[in-house]
């Protein structure tokens, strides 16, 4: 092993690799990996890895975790019957850290702690038994000192005796003293050591913490090297391989080299791989980091790569987290609120529940006063889902939880769409009903009692005249006139039946006039 433990890396291995210390690590690693006689397959299967993750560890292609390493040695050991030698371990061990040096200063200064504290805490059991063994040999001498001078005692009368013994005892006297001298400096070193010890161990656990709130380490190798290793896989028409190392990277990376990896990627390899990409980013990642990416992605503009992005967002939001992901893209460095009303429109046309429709638009609108534009979240509950025609039951259910804002909105998007701006001329001038007003009708006549107060009161109330005389016109072409009646009763009541525009439709104006002149008829 102390042989395979110092082999160098061929060139091309290197070259293969992309990074020296990786390469050659994995040169050792593939000699120790031969000594087991089996085929990567059949050892990814033995220790439940991905054949890919075996085949890059060996292969130099990324740096193998200590895990992998120490599963490694294990399996060769019990394979060869006896240990490899320690001069071999530490071979290996130090092989390994080169590579992290390179690949990973941060984690390099981990492991060179960890190994560090290690040590000291040798160092500390070195010293404990020492002291054990210093304390002993001291009582030892302590009791011969007594027994000594009990002797002593005895024979005290005895002239001869008592001018022989004094040199042994001094002797003896002596020695203790020494060994006491020698105690005080192994305590005094144990000390120094669990202090120490416990410094490291400090360092380690502030270093670990820090490190436990970035992107996990996956033993990846520097950028450049990385975007060589994709480079020549593609070269090779290897597009799994690549596919692989790119989602590993899309979750594992720093967010300042996943944009840099965006952008090269779209450049290097087209637009298919740099759509999966983003995708695998607003999957994979945390929230904050999706959020925090999404300028990014808004630079790319309208494309494949942010309807990816859309779409794999918004399969991530619940009602738990809607607040989160909406307001959040909106206080991200985008120009507009258009991707956070882009994400939401598309969570709102995935849910086929009315009452879901409406707990997820007030949850992400939740602790806002003002909704922002959400032209394509009004839209898609307004015109795009087919189980609520206008959204007239998700507007009634908004306003019953408070964001009329929000019912408003849809409502402007059922009556007008996107044929005017706020500032333009409509014509509404219908001389036969068309058949969306007769859907219009149709649909208000599906909802219940208390939910078409609810509805007739919102539009009665609404800011825009524009909306409240579209939906009065629309009412006005059902041959049946109790719905219109009604909508005109409950404006009147509320004093705003003045605020339709009857220039907009002679129908609408004659239906007004006849609906004053039966009131007044009763």
């Amino acid at each position: 092993m102390t042989e395979v433990a110092r082999t160098q890396g061929s060139s091309s291995e290197i070259e293969r690799g992309g990074v020296a210390e990786v390469a050659a690590l994995g040169t050792v690693l593939t000699e120790l990996f031969r000594r087991l006689g089996v085929t990567q397959t059949q050892y990814a299967h033995r220790v439940h890895l991905d054949k890919s993750a075996v085949s890059r560890y060996l292969s130099g292609r990324r740096l193998a975790p200590q895990e992998f390493v120490d599963r490694l040695v294990s399996e060769v050991e019990e394979h060869l019957g006896a240990p490899l030698r320690t001069e071999a371990k530490e071979a290996l061990r130090s092989r390994r850290l080169e590579a992290l040096r390179v690949c990973n200063p941060d984690e390099f200064q981990l492991e060179s702690l960890r190994g560090e504290l290690a040590r000291s805490r040798r160092d500390t059991r070195r010293a404990e038994r020492n002291i054990e063994a210093l304390q002993t040999l001291l009582e030892v001498k302590e009791d011969e000192v007594r027994r000594l001078a009990d002797d002593l005692t005895r024979l005290r009368l005895d002239w001869g005796a008592e001018r022989a013994a004094p040199a042994p005892a001094h002797d003896l006297l002596r020695e203790i003293a020494r060994l006491r001298q020698d105690l005080d400096d192994a305590e005094h070193l144990r000390a120094e050591a669990e202090r120490h010890g416990e410094e490291l161990r400090d360092q380690v656990l502030r270093l670990e913490e820090e490190l436990s709130r970035r992107s996990p380490s996956t033993g990846a190798v520097p950028l450049e090297a990385f975007k060589d290793q994709l480079a020549e896989l593609w070269g090779e028409e290897n597009f799994p391989e690549a596919s692989r190392d790119l989602t590993e990277a899309a979750w594992s990376r720093p967010l300042d080299e996943v944009t840099e990896l965006l952008n090269w990627v779209k450049e290097t390899a087209g637009l298919t791989p740099a759509v999966t990409f983003v995708a695998d980013v607003a999957r994979l990642r945390p929230l904050e980091d999706v959020l925090a990416f999404a300028p990014e992605v808004s630079w790319q503009g309208r494309s494949r790569i942010q309807e990816s992005w859309t779409n794999a967002v918004a399969a991530r939001v619940t009602t738990r987290n809607a607040a989160v992901v909406f307001q959040g893209l909106r206080k991200t460095e985008t120009h507009s609120d258009s991707e956070s009303d882009r994400v939401l429109a598309e969570v709102v046309s995935r849910v086929r529940s009315d009452a879901q429709v409406v707990a997820l638009v007030s949850a992400a609108l939740s602790g806002t006063a003002a909704p922002g534009p959400l032209r394509q979240v009004s839209a898609v509950i307004a015109l795009g889902r087919r189980s609520d025609r206008f959204g007239l039951r998700a507007v009634v259910g908004l306003a019953e939880a408070g964001r009329y804002d929000v019912a408003a909105l849809v409502l402007d998007a059922a009556c007008l769409g996107e044929t005017a701006g706020p500032d333009a001329e409509l014509n509404l001038e219908e001389s036969e009903p068309n058949g969306a007003a007769l859907w219009l009708g149709a649909a208000v006549r599906e909802l219940g009692a208390t939910q078409i107060d609810t509805l007739f009161d919102l539009v009665a109330w609404l800011d825009d005249t524009r909306v409240m005389t579209a939906f009065a016109v629309w009412l006005a072409h059902e041959d049946e006139t109790h719905l219109f009646d009604r909508l005109l009763a409950t404006m009147a009541d509320q004093g705003r039946l003045g605020l339709l525009d009857l220039r907009m439709s002679t129908t609408l104006g004659e239906a007004v006039r006849d609906w004053r002149r039966r009131s007044r008829g009763q």
